[in-house]
């Protein structure tokens, strides 16, 4: 974990003791020590003299995002949030100056797209540190003349701060995190050529660089810009934290905060008044056009030619219910073949009954080896106990389907979904179920984000994956084994006198 050095604890724990806040000026720079909000602020009247700072619940979310890595409690963090909103101030100069102002013995890089934007950290990080605010608040923070340069400050203990551009070199020089902040340009987001040379720029420079890989952290702070984007290929690692943050919020969302406070978000919220209205708002989005402006201010890219399926389709429920609450629960399995990182996904969607509707109460998305795809399965079975699993004919499906069959292992029907239309076919062929709203959502999921753009960019997303269980769910649920069922128990609304088809 990053934590602070031991040394660096024992003589903050002397600086502490030396000035014991009897004075309002004291106790503001005890918080300004520990709390990194309280300290971003300062950096941004240090950055913006006479400019008024407008706050806001996002920031305050964002920033205890961030200490979670400033305490060690993680290491891998991605904020997605639209421009203008103070990532920069926040993630690649104020986050800086804190940690080394607390630890001087830490070494930071600072990664972004471009030379310029690399030049403009490293000068605004300089003025932080440079300042007679700063300097009380850390007294151990000093430069070594040793190494002063333009995009590097080395301290007497030997860390360090490096600002670096896309593709510029870091041999030779260690960290213990990595920030990154827009490490492509929007107006690159187009070329599949750029998109992969950011990604392999990570892979095989940035990422090699951080001394410990196990306890080191990268953060990463973007806009997004496209569905393959290098937000994108972080989040398919599977290890990162995401913080999401539309400019106005598609779901509700409910954010930690400081103090076990929560940043709560209702549908249609704007992220921050004061800084953009909503009738700003509106008009970026008439004026980039919507797919910039999903991608950019939405953080929700949705390829050309998507939107297939509507998001207004599908209606919510409010919470969660005990399994036996549902009529039925129907699991629909699409599988993949292998869990390396560029393969397909396998995806369990879980389905549960009540009245008129189907709920969806479950995703479950990984990239999976045949024998941990099996394990899941029954896993899943066992958990949820639904009454049919559908498992496409395809793939792995075919024998995990015939082994599952043999071995009785789920302790539940199975039915195998042979397609016969290509997928363009099969959307719009249940497309008249999803409009007339057979299913319902969580108003919060972990999964909620990720299905949406899946939904959305339909046909033109990279992965299909959560569409194709979908589609051979609402296929299954007009077969005769489904179609007519009426008749239920009194007591437990389960069907009565029909069983479910193979």
């Amino acid at each position: 974990m990053l934590g602070i050095g031991a040394h660096a604890q024992a003589t903050r724990g002397e600086v502490s003791h030396s000035k014991a806040p009897h004075s309002e000026a004291a106790c503001l720079e005890a918080l300004r020590r520990d709390n990194f909000y309280v300290f971003m602020r300062l950096v941004f009247d240090l950055l913006h003299p006479g400019r008024a700072f407008k706050s806001s619940q996002f920031l305050e979310a964002m920033c205890f995002a961030l200490e979670q890595v400033v305490t060690g409690q993680r290491t891998r963090q991605i904020i997605t949030v639209p421009p203008r909103h103070l990532k920069s101030v926040t993630a690649a100069v104020a986050l800086p100056a804190f940690l080394l102002g607390r630890d001087p013995s830490m070494k930071i890089v600072v990664a972004s797209y471009g030379s310029d934007l690399a030049a403009r950290h490293a000068r605004d990080f300089r003025l932080v540190t440079a300042s007679p605010a700063y300097r009380r608040l850390f007294p151990l923070y000093r430069v070594s003349a040793m190494r002063d340069t333009a995009l590097e400050v080395e301290t007497s203990l030997r860390g360090s701060f490096k600002a670096v551009s896309t593709g510029g070199a870091v041999t030779g020089f260690g960290a213990d995190l990595i920030i990154i902040d827009d490490l492509m340009k929007a107006s690159d987001a187009r070329s599949e050529r750029v998109r992969e040379q950011t990604r392999a720029y990570y892979d095989e420079t940035l990422y090699s660089r951080l001394n410990d890989k196990q306890h080191g952290a990268v953060v990463a702070i973007q806009q997004r810009l496209h569905e393959d984007d290098f937000v994108a290929h972080l989040l398919s690692k599977g290890d990162f934290h995401h913080l999401n943050l539309p400019a106005i919020a598609e779901e509700a969302q409910q954010i930690p905060s400081y103090f076990g406070g929560v940043f709560r978000r209702a549908r249609g919220d704007v992220l921050a008044p004061a800084l953009e209205s909503r009738e700003t708002l509106e008009t970026m989005r008439r004026d980039m056009g919507p797919a910039a402006f999903s991608a950019q201010y939405q953080q929700n890219p949705t390829p050309p030619g998507g939107n297939r399926i509507r998001w207004e389709w599908f209606g919510h429920y409010d919470a969660l219910l005990p399994r036996l609450a549902y009529q039925a629960v129907i699991q629909s399995w699409d599988t993949a073949m292998t869990a390396e990182p560029t393969s397909d996904w396998s995806v369990c969607l879980t389905f549960g009954f009540m009245g008129t509707q189907w709920h969806l109460l479950d995703v479950f998305r990984r990239r999976m080896d045949y024998p941990d795809l099996k394990r899941q399965v029954i896993r899943l079975a066992q958990q949820w106990q639904p009454e049919t699993i559908i498992i496409e004919d395809a793939a792995t499906g075919k024998p995990l389907y015939q082994e599952l069959r043999r071995e009785h292992s789920c302790g539940t029907k199975l039915w195998l979904y042979n397609p016969t239309l290509d997928k363009d076919t099969r959307v719009e062929a249940q497309s008249g179920k999803l409009e007339a709203g057979l299913i319902l959502l969580p108003e919060t999921a972990d999964w909620l984000a990720e299905l949406r753009a899946e939904l959305l960019g339909f046909p033109n997303k990279k992965h299909d994956d959560q569409v194709d269980a979908l589609t051979q769910f609402l296929h299954w649920t007009g077969s005769r084994g489904w179609r007519g069922r009426q008749a239920r128990d009194p007591l437990t609304g389960r069907p009565k006198g029909q069983k479910f088809s193979r």
